[in-house]
């Protein structure tokens, strides 16, 4: 979090330069795209089959269910309340498509154009990965050629998306019939999907089991779903990941980029959950995939693996210290702490953290009017952003956003101090 436990701003820039706005909005890798209030809402709702009043008057006028390959097969909630239907376009991309969505995030899927864009096969199909058996762990990922720190690896997008709430408000076995419908629409059962590891121990179903197993949270038209990614599915997890994803939302896809550089013959990881967590945390998170985690750090010697642990429990407690020390008044102090932060997160190879960092450190100088090491590190925040690919580059412009939420949230530069 940021020093007064606000959105950064660095992440609102990479969001608004991932979606291609002029605005900033929220998160740093998966912002939810307002739909509505970027006017790309369909005027037209996808049609549904099943007599329903929200899909009603809209069957009197349709009677074909562009852009789905397939009439949509629809399920009421408990209580007739809601309903929730299985969308297909088959011909996306290389596997198809399938959402189990409300007809109303449907017609946010219609308004974006995602099913109108262009998906580079060339980028999924891995020139610079393989798909291979690895020893212990089922499916992996191994890098082809040599890889450098920040190239992107692969850029996949989602096969099926599920609505979380979905989940819960249809009676299970009807719940369980449309995830089949979904998957199966998709073609050859699935397209691969039905092929993704299965470890679940809480699942009942075969298609909840690849759900459970394998897929991301993310947001569609500002609604919490689940959704797969076949290729990322196969990238195996890591507590010290050589590899990051990042979450492109308005078009349903994830990019994944090099951590660090990453040699030919290297198994490719991903974090599974929060970096930065100690074993325990890590282990408990982990119970979710039905695994164990054998990576380099959790098998490293007990002493390693505590000393690890210390240094991951130091720098939360000191990033908590540098808040109340900047809330109480001490700017000093919490510059201070967020140096030692800092220090400590090379050394746990916390990558994702630098950026909010050097943030928190820009703040601090800002408000104590002293603008040149504001922008010092407004700018390395924003080139950590470049590095991972959320931003081209840094514009002048962005710097400029900095200093506005600054001085919304802390008053006039050089006054509180």
């Amino acid at each position: 979090m940021s020093l007064l436990k606000y959105t950064t701003v660095a992440s609102l820039l990479a969001a608004a330069a991932v979606l291609g706005l002029q605005t900033t909005t929220t998160c740093p890798s998966s912002p939810p795209f307002v739909l509505r209030q970027e006017g790309f809402l369909s005027a037209e709702l996808p049609t549904c089959p099943d007599s329903h009043p929200k899909i009603d008057s809209h069957l009197k006028i349709k009677n074909h269910y562009t852009p789905w390959t397939h009439a949509p097969d629809c399920e009421p909630a408990t209580g007739g309340k809601d309903i929730y239907c299985a969308y297909t376009n088959s011909h996306h991309g290389s596997r198809g498509w399938s959402i189990v969505t409300s007809p109303e995030v449907a017609a946010d899927v219609i308004g974006t154009g995602y099913l109108d864009a262009h998906v580079n096969l060339t980028r999924l199909a891995g020139s610079s990965f393989e798909v291979v058996s690895i020893e212990g762990k089922g499916k992996g990922v191994l890098a082809t050629r040599d890889i450098k720190k920040g190239d992107e690896i692969l850029l996949d997008y989602a096969a099926l998306v599920v609505d979380i709430s979905f989940t819960a408000a249809v009676p299970v076995n009807k719940g369980y019939r449309l995830l089949h419908t979904a998957v199966d629409r998709m073609g050859d059962g699935g397209n691969g999907v039905m092929e993704l590891g299965k470890s679940n121990e809480f699942a009942q179903d075969v298609v909840e089991d690849v759900l459970r197993t394998n897929a991301f949270q993310m947001a569609l038209g500002g609604v919490p779903h689940m959704a797969v990614y076949p290729a990322v599915s196969r990238i195996n997890h890591a507590c010290k990941p050589n590899a990051y994803i990042r979450f492109i939302e308005d078009k349903l896809q994830v990019s994944v980029a090099a951590a660090k550089d990453i040699k030919q013959g290297e198994e490719i990881t991903i974090s599974y959950i929060t970096l930065g967590k100690p074993s325990e945390e890590r282990k408990k998170n982990l119970k979710q995939w039905g695994f164990e985690c054998s990576c380099d750090l959790c098998t490293a010697s007990p002493a390693e693996v505590q000393a690890s642990d210390n240094r991951r429990k130091k720098i939360e407690e000191l990033r908590d210290y540098a808040i109340r020390a900047f809330q109480a008044g001490k700017p000093y102090q919490a510059l201070r702490l967020t140096r030692q932060v800092i220090n400590l997160l090379a050394s746990e190879e916390l990558f994702p953290m630098y950026s909010e960092q050097y943030e928190n450190m820009a703040r601090i100088f800002w408000v104590l009017n002293d603008m040149k090491n504001a922008e010092k590190y407004a700018r390395m925040s924003l080139d950590i952003l470049v590095e991972q690919g959320y931003i081209p580059y840094v514009k002048d412009e962005y710097i400029d956003v900095m200093w506005r939420r600054f001085e919304q949230e802390e008053g006039p530069r050089g006054e509180r101090y």
